[in-house]
């Protein structure tokens, strides 16, 4: 009498490795997506007023403390400066106006000289997509 072997078939698990690279190279980019936008943010006391809640892509964020210093990405600037940086965003968006949209946000105890001037310099360039940033109330 003979017995058979039960025969063992080897069959290749599936390798995960890429898989756990790819994951971490995610939280690597949300992880510093998230800090970026948090540094175009200065910590400002916005006048508190009911307005939208609705986010929508913004080119550029503009910051401006109560001393009346304008502020983007961390770094303070000029007037002229911003007319700059501006000038470089209708570029990237092939010198169309109406695809810039520009986010002030203003220092409730700051006053309307910068802010006004701000607003002068972004007409001048075309630019009439202007969002002036408020905090609402809970």
């Amino acid at each position: 009498m003979k017995l058979s072997k039960k025969r063992v078939r080897h069959t290749k698990g599936m390798d995960i490795t890429p898989m756990i690279d790819i994951v971490f190279l995610l939280l690597i980019f949300f992880i510093t997506v998230s800090q970026v936008s948090e540094t175009n943010r200065e910590k400002l006391e916005l006048p508190q007023l009911k307005g939208a809640k609705d986010q929508k892509k913004t080119s550029l964020v503009v910051n401006i403390n109560k001393a009346g210093e304008i502020v983007v990405a961390g770094n303070q600037l000029q007037l002229a400066d911003v007319a700059f940086l501006v000038g470089k965003e209708l570029e990237n968006n092939g010198g169309d106006p109406g695809l810039v949209t520009v986010v002030v946000r203003i220092d409730q105890k700051a006053t309307c000289q910068v802010p006004n001037a701000l607003v002068k310099q972004l007409a001048s360039q075309g630019i009439s997509k202007v969002r002036l940033a408020v905090q609402v109330p809970n």
